[in-house]
């Protein structure tokens, strides 16, 4: 009985591949026939150029994808309603699927027919379409099935298509579906896909992501951090009116694209601040990839002039700003700091002019914490400054802050004795610490403080009238380090610290200093777009 059953499959395999064969020779001998049955009927009438793509259907030729190798292996694939016949070895290579299937003895292999009776067939036409004829032909509304069949016969190269496409078409109403499809066929790439949909929009969208786990969510954070690194700048404070032709270029954010070649290119804008005001006061602050700029702009008001709390988040991978919850104090030249997945407004003094101050300005003690989910501001334990002040200066943000790790720390000059004095604020505890000792007047000469930065120390800059001075200090053993002089540029503003380089706005050159912390070498980067003034300097991915 089984040499019977054998005999009848090896004689049906044997008709079928004859008759295939004649047809072939038929289609190769009278290409014109091919062209009279597929083409589009313009006059009769009896088929649309809309079911045109449905032929394949009825037509078993153009379900055969064979190459010009006649000793090529070639095998009959059943899908769940058409059969398609397949060069196996062009097939292998772009299926890990199909290549197991032909360097293995299965039956399928060895009978020239192998069973996919559960895959559409139409899904698996668009594979091979794609695969031999480079013709990709999914439908926005069809990609969840070809990229479940896809991950299915591991055939990357159609996967990687569909998702390309997919990265186009997801919205907030499908995404959580696809990342359910994700997790049910386990398609790391198609998890990645959504992933990267959601972190680009991680706090516009952010009603999407309340049921992922907290280390889905800090996955989120991390692809944020990931794509094309620029050093950008913004003027912090403008100080002219409408009528300064500086003020139009002032209002606008730039970034610093690299070169072919590795270097600098030239400062291009690429976003307008989203105010219509001519004089402003802003500190900027980073966090998750995302730029806050935080403070006030004049507005007119009935008899005179205003300034109203205004705060911004740009979003560098969509290029858009929007409006978010302002400060509770009315802060000018304050520091702000991301710290453990909030913002931290410190110090500065009261913002309603923009006239310097004098010895009767007082900074504020207040402490204000920012919730970026919540889009809202509280205040936390104030600085302890009980029996002392930080001396007020219109080169930089007073007191100045930076973190490190769960901790804020704030740096400034005492009134009395000029010994700079360093502030722990522990944002689990919520309480304020000195870190003693001071740094004397003795121990450096250094009036005038320009930078606190960190990396797995605090960075510290400042001068005097004759060069800069750079020192650093280790809050785990509470030790200042050595004390370094360099030459003499002016820095005001904010700056940042990069793989041990600090960079800061060089108001003499109109441009930006660079640093290097390791042999403390200074170099400029490209000039400026605008004078540089009051400006703030920090990275951003895009």
């Amino acid at each position: 009985m089984n040499l019977f059953k054998q005999f009848i499959i090896l004689l049906f395999q044997w008709i079928s591949s004859t008759v295939q064969y004649s047809l072939m020779r038929v289609w190769e001998a009278f290409p014109a026939l091919d062209n009279i049955l597929t083409a589009t009927p313009e006059c009769k009438g009896l088929e649309t150029s809309e079911t045109q793509p449905e032929a394949w259907k009825t037509n078993e030729a153009l379900r055969t994808y064979h190459l010009e190798d006649e000793s090529a292996t070639k095998v009959m694939v059943q899908t769940d309603t058409h059969a398609f016949y397949v060069d196996l070895e062009r097939l292998s290579a772009c299926s890990e699927y199909f290549r197991g299937v032909s360097q293995s003895r299965m039956r399928e292999s060895s009978e020239g027919l192998i069973r996919l009776s559960h895959v559409p067939s139409s899904v698996f036409y668009n594979l091979l379409e794609f695969s031999f004829h480079q013709q990709f032909r999914v439908s926005g509304d069809e990609l969840g099935d070809n990229i479940q069949v896809a991950s299915y016969l591991l055939a990357e190269p159609f996967l990687s298509e569909c998702l390309s496409v997919l990265t186009d078409v997801l919205t907030p109403d499908n995404c959580l579906s696809y990342l359910g499809l994700a997790g049910d066929i386990f398609c790391a790439k198609l998890r990645m896909t959504v992933f990267t949909y959601l972190s680009r929009n991680l706090l516009e969208q952010s009603h999407l992501t309340k049921g992922l786990s907290p280390e889905e969510m800090e996955e989120l954070i991390r692809l944020r951090s990931q794509g094309d690194q620029r050093l950008c700048v913004l003027r912090k404070e403008n100080l002219k009116s409408w009528a300064d032709p500086e003020t139009a270029p002032a209002r606008h954010l730039f970034s610093l694209p690299r070169s072919e070649d590795g270097g600098d290119s030239s400062w291009c804008p690429i976003s307008e601040l989203p105010f219509r005001a001519d004089k402003w006061c802003f500190t900027a602050v980073v966090l998750f990839n995302y730029l806050y700029i935080v403070g006030g702009y004049r507005q007119p008001i009935r008899r005179g002039w205003e300034f109203k709390m205004a705060s911004f988040r740009y979003n560098p991978f969509t290029h858009t700003w929007v409006t978010t919850a302002p400060l509770i104090k009315h802060r000018r030249h304050f520091s702000a700091v991301a710290c453990e997945g909030g913002i931290y407004a410190v110090g500065g003094w009261y913002l309603d002019s923009l006239v310097s101050p004098d010895s009767n300005t007082a900074l504020y003690t207040a402490v204000e914490r920012y919730d970026p989910w919540q889009d809202t501001w509280r205040f936390v334990s104030s600085l302890p400054l009980t029996d002392f002040q930080f001396t007020v200066s219109l080169s930089h943000d007073v007191p100045l802050a930076t973190s490190l790790g769960h901790c804020v720390y704030v740096l400034g000059n005492i009134q009395r004795t000029g010994e700079k004095l360093l502030l722990q604020y522990n944002t689990t505890q919520d309480c304020w610490s000195e870190l003693l000792p001071t740094l004397t007047r003795a121990d450096a000469d250094m009036p005038t403080l320009y930078f606190l930065g960190a990396t797995d120390t605090l960075i510290v800059i400042g001068g005097n009238t004759s060069e800069n001075v750079m020192t650093s200090f280790c809050p785990r053993t509470r030790q200042w380090g050595e004390i370094h002089t360099a030459t003499k540029v002016a820095l005001a503003g904010q700056g940042t610290v990069l793989e041990e380089q600090v960079l800061m706005p060089a108001t003499e050159h109109s441009s930006v200093a660079q640093l290097d912390l390791l042999d403390l070498s200074l170099s400029l980067r490209s000039p400026l777009p605008i004078p540089a003034h009051y400006d703030a300097v920090f990275h951003l991915y895009f």
